[in-house]
């Protein structure tokens, strides 16, 4: 049963002014309490202190934590209690499907640097997965970890910016299926996009090119969707592949992606899928010719 259907039944139920909780004794008590009487910023206190304290699965704190974005306008106003950030900060959780591989990385972004400090992300075990230093008065600036075997384990995770900590809990979404290819030499994509919650944006599809250092080159270009089905289940739609911005572009992907905020920190989840690029793809790059596909 989801945890808003579940709320509903209990508010037509009886009263919120008791004192006895209507939910069964658990870790997860306090938060569904706090979330019953709409105390959001208190639930979101409750359910970071259950996950860090007892080893619940992430299928039974997720449906609570969705409901808290939903509470919240998709986490922009669970704000740290502490200093706030000098910089706009972005955590992006990336999985990645090649010819014959898929593999991951933790990136961490910032924009309008306003202090010079230091940063560490550590893993629920504690361990350091990305450092580095944020440099004041730079527009852009970026940090990745190497590729990744396994995917970066849901729970929570901490976020040192010099002297504060931002508890940041991420989940185990199944990106993977967000975009996958039929075979291995067609650009046909399936999609299986998640469903949205309220008050946040939904999934975006982009192009995006890289040189042959994978380097991205250029912005991100939205995939133009056309002609879709109303089947839920999958859609399909024509689109077209995207004219190189330059010679140094060799290769391409189409993405899918999701985010919310969580304590003022943006959080980005990104599934990125390897297109071949068919061999004349690079020729009349000038009159902005383009080749369709099937997007499915």
């Amino acid at each position: 049963m989801k945890i808003k259907t579940l709320l509903f039944m209990v508010c037509t139920l009886a009263p919120v002014t008791s004192s006895a909780s209507w939910f069964p004794n658990s870790p997860l008590q306090p938060t569904l309490d706090a979330l019953l009487v709409k105390h959001p910023q208190r639930a979101w206190q409750e359910l970071l202190l259950a996950v860090s304290q007892f080893d619940i699965d992430s299928q039974h704190w997720l449906p609570i934590k969705n409901e808290i974005m939903v509470q919240t306008r998709c986490g922009q106003q669970l704000m740290h209690e502490g200093n706030g950030l000098s910089a706009k900060l972005t955590l992006t959780i990336i999985s990645r499907s090649g010819l014959a591989s898929l593999g991951y990385q933790v990136k961490i972004s910032a924009e309008q640097v306003k202090q010079t400090q230091v940063f560490s992300l550590y893993t629920p075990q504690g361990e350091q997965l990305v450092s580095g230093e944020l440099t004041a008065k730079r527009d852009y600036q970026e940090w990745e970890t190497n590729e990744l075997l396994a995917k970066p384990q849901a729970g929570l995770y901490q976020l040192e910016v010099g002297k504060n900590r931002y508890p940041l809990l991420i989940t185990n979404s199944d990106t993977e299926s967000w975009l996958s290819r039929e075979g291995t030499l067609n650009t046909q994509l399936i999609t299986h996009l998640p469903e949205t919650i309220t008050h946040c944006s939904p999934p975006s599809l982009s192009w995006e090119w890289f040189d042959q250092n994978y380097n991205q080159i250029g912005l991100k270009q939205p995939i133009d969707l056309c002609e879709v089905s109303l089947s839920k289940a999958s859609a399909e739609t024509n689109t077209r592949l995207p004219a190189p911005p330059s010679n140094q572009a060799s290769y391409l992907s189409a993405s899918a992606s999701i985010f919310e905020y969580q304590t003022g920190v943006k959080i980005e989840y990104l599934h990125r899928v390897a297109i071949p690029i068919p061999q004349n793809v690079h020729t009349k790059t000038t009159d902005h010719k383009q080749k369709s596909i099937n997007l499915r």
